[in-house]
């Protein structure tokens, strides 16, 4: 048994020592039983960390007879690509997952909420104990089905060479983007744990946990969205930064429930209101992180993206097949299942012990569209839209579903959520009947401009539809970030935080309605030496070069000309790395604040004799896609002031600032 091996086997067995002192001090308050917890939990994350620096270390020297490193590495790849290659498979992105949880876990037993233990309410420790155990339980899920993906198991036989990283993943972004991903996965687990405590047993505790991993998953989420959507767009060639692939969708998922989660947070809070909705919410998070990471690795859906295979068996073939063959899935289906039902199980029994409430009587407009009933309902719609979501994700097991099949079914839930979101905000400044007429106005121009549009193109009535509550919603929120201008800093910028993000948002929503409705785009055939029309421009073929060296390169030189003026004169080309059979997309791709010129290689012929060079080139002009990555930067940006703002030494420093 190899140092890798033992160091996995071992973590099942400290987290059932955890596990059993953690119960027995949740039984009799034994402080040595709580301080064997402590320690076996801080041994298990340092047999995590150990185990990732010394699979890192295996493929910083392409240890070749481990069968992981010999699948995703090779002696020719730069040390970038070779360190990626720990997170390019399953086995290494699990043991990242564990690792995150495991620090999170032990954050909340040595320096969050659980070091003042002994100063706490008994409710709230007693909470406290228990979402430790809960978390452990489900770690300790994780780390038996890492035993069947174990990236330490010997290659036999040895290979001379590695089979290398797959060409499309040889990106920056792939430095990056899984090991964020299975980071905020791992937190999910303590925002799963913080929820089923509070449905099991009385106190606050869990809500400050869950806000806080509730923060940070919806961070780190948001930001790999972003990246994955920029990866597509100008490393893959899809033309596109969401397609509602099975996989995106599915990866959306858990960020719309975290979102959710958040907003019901604020009230809970504040008003001690959501205590059932709430936990659930936050559970919800981790279910739906288990429902992606089938959706992405189990095959059941077919997907554009390279590491699912395309199999023509029906879904539920391809369900049995899996479920047979593959014993990690298979751990994933149990623990989803199990899940599911300790959710169901304690919803219904906190929901059958909780007082009954009398029903608040509304008979004025005041009071269906005051500070509480718009939040319930913003609250509700998002629910909505993550339900049609979910439904529609499930509805495409058996075949692809285009994107407009969702855009058409999101879009009067997004109009509705903006709707509340403009009433809530504004309430302070103007009568909610004025608001009401406001919401109308916009229903009825988003209607007319979204019909005008409806006969350019397929989806352009999104970019009309979209700008009327876009408008709204967005002076909303700069009339609400104004109204803080003059406030001392620390009170300003935790005001503004969240509606930074907001502001991202809109920026997003009204960005894809534009850059997918109001897009040109168009295939040519030319060749060399000719010219036609394609996407408002006239574009011309130079020339059809092949290039060979340690990768073939097919290039199409050409130029784009508008009214005369030269626009562009580039190349897109195609390429094949040494050792492989599959072509990649290199693209030319020219930002402009107002629209991005977009350009691909469809297929060439270089010239033979006195055949002249031929290429199929797509050409885009994608318009307000700048509106999409300013609004994550925003989102992005809003979050980390949010949770800069609401932490001790953030706070600290604010204060001096200002001072």
């Amino acid at each position: 048994m190899n140092p890798g091996d033992l160091l996995l086997h071992l973590n099942p067995l400290l987290l059932l020592a955890s596990l059993a002192a953690g119960a027995l001090h949740l039984r009799d308050g034994d402080s040595e039983k709580r301080l064997l917890q402590r320690v076996s939990l801080g041994l298990l994350l340092g047999s995590l960390t150990a185990s990732l620096l010394l699979l890192a270390s295996y493929f910083y020297r392409t240890a070749l007879e481990f069968e992981y490193v010999a699948d995703y590495s090779a002696v020719e790849l730069p040390l970038r690509y070779k360190l990626a290659g720990v997170w390019a498979g399953r086995d290494g992105t699990l043991l990242i997952w564990c690792w995150a949880t495991a620090l999170a876990l032990n954050w909340e037993l040595w320096r969050g909420s659980g070091a003042g233990e002994d100063s706490q309410p008994h409710s709230d420790a007693g909470q406290q104990r228990l979402l430790v155990l809960f978390a452990s339980g489900i770690l300790l899920a994780l780390a038996t089905i890492q035993l069947a993906i174990n990236p330490f198991t010997h290659s036999d036989p040895v290979p001379t060479e590695g089979r290398g990283l797959n060409p499309l993943l040889q990106s920056p972004w792939m430095t990056i983007h899984p090991p964020i991903v299975f980071t905020a996965f791992g937190f999910a687990v303590l925002l799963y744990a913080a929820g089923l405590a509070a449905l099991a047993a009385h106190g606050e505790a869990w809500l400050d946990v869950g806000r806080r991993w509730g923060r940070w998953f919806w961070l780190l989420t948001a930001s790999t969205l972003t990246m994955g959507g920029y990866w597509a767009y100008t490393t893959l060639g899809w033309g596109g930064f969401w397609a509602w692939d099975p996989v995106e969708t599915s990866g959306l998922l858990p960020w719309l429930a975290c979102t959710t989660f958040l907003h019901a947070a604020v009230m809970s809070k504040r008003k001690r209101q959501y205590s059932l909705l709430g936990p659930l919410l936050a559970m919800l998070v981790l279910l739906l992180v288990l429902l992606e990471s089938f959706v992405t690795r189990g095959g059941i859906w077919l997907s554009v993206h390279a590491f699912l295979p395309t199999q023509s068996e029906g879904a539920v073939q391809r369900f049995l097949t899996v479920m047979a063959d593959d014993t990690s899935v298979k751990g994933l289906v149990v623990l989803l299942g199990s899940c599911l039902a300790v959710t169901g199980f304690t919803t219904v029994r906190a929901y059958l012990r909780a007082p009954a409430t009398e029903p608040r009587k509304r008979e004025k407009l005041d009071e269906w569209l005051d500070e509480d009933t718009t939040f319930f309902g913003a609250i509700y719609t998002q629910l909505l839209i993550l339900t049609v979501a979910l439904v529609l994700l499930l509805m495409g097991v058996n075949g692809y579903l285009p994107g407009f099949v969702f855009e058409t079914r999101l879009a009067l839930f997004v109009a509705l959520l903006a709707a509340l979101f403009t009433i809530y905000t504004l309430q302070r400044w103007y009568e909610p009947r004025r608001l009401l007429s406001y919401c109308i106005a916009a229903a009825v121009a988003s209607a007319i401009l979204g019909f005008i549009l409806l006969g350019m193109r397929p989806g352009s009535w999104m970019a009309g539809a979209a700008l009327p509550w876009a408008l709204l919603a967005g002076w909303a929120t700069l009339r609400y970030l104004w109204s803080y201008r003059g406030k001392p800093l620390l009170p300003r910028l935790r005001a503004w935080g969240p509606y930074i993000a907001h502001l991202g948002i809109i920026l997003i929503a009204l960005g894809y309605g534009i850059s997918y409705g109001l897009d040109q785009v168009e295939t040519v055939e030319l060749e060399e030496g000719s010219a036609t029309e394609a996407a408002g421009f006239t574009i011309t073929l130079d020339d059809v070069v092949m290039r060979s060296g340690d990768e073939s390169r097919l290039e199409a030189q050409f130029r784009l000309h508008r009214g005369g003026a030269l626009v562009v004169d580039g190349t897109a080309a195609q390429v094949n790395s040494a050792g492989t059979t599959e072509w990649r997309t290199l693209i030319y791709l020219e930002h402009h604040l107002t629209r991005d010129i977009y350009v691909t290689l469809d297929d060439a012929v270089p010239s033979e004799g006195d055949e002249p060079s031929s290429a199929t080139l797509t050409v885009r002009q994608i318009p307000g896609i700048m509106l999409v990555w300013t609004g994550a930067l925003l989102t992005t940006s809003g979050m980390a002031l949010t949770m800069f703002t609401d932490w001790a030494p953030g706070k600290q420093w604010l204060r001096k600032f200002n001072s």
